[in-house]
């Protein structure tokens, strides 16, 4: 079982990317099982949390995508790790400490992510996700 831990990709989830399945009508886990080959583990940071349930109070498109990402969360029993600070911060110097991916949609955390070196899964042109 050890090997299976060392060799296993972990993926931090970011609110953006979470909103993705209701903006672009995606199965953004599916995307990832088909893109990740061998074994991974999708990890959900609390301050992303705490974000799509300000965000899930919101009216519009918004809103609603905020909601169905929490409903998604739910039904995925997803595993949480405990955050702390600014969200794009933590999930670069995470990522980075420990060697995981991150999946986000925000351009800016993208660009911060690629100058220290961590690999990102993003959305493609609405038709699929790669990692950059």
């Amino acid at each position: 079982m050890k090997y299976l831990r060392e060799r296993m990709k972990r993926i931090l989830l970011d609110t953006n990317f979470l909103l993705v399945p209701y903006q672009f009508k995606m199965d953004i886990f599916s995307q990832i099982d088909f893109m990740v080959d061998g074994p991974h583990e999708l990890l959900l940071p609390t301050g992303v949390i705490s974000e799509l349930r300000k965000l899930s109070k919101g009216k519009g498109k918004e809103g609603a995508a905020a909601r169905f990402a929490l409903k998604l969360i739910e039904v995925r029993k997803l595993k949480k790790v405990k955050s702390s600070g600014k969200v794009d911060g933590w999930l670069s110097s995470y990522a980075k400490r420990k060697g995981f991916l991150v999946a986000t949609n925000d351009k800016a955390l993208r660009n911060r992510l690629k100058k220290e070196g961590v690999k990102a899964v993003v959305l493609r042109s609405r038709s699929g996700l790669e990692v950059v």
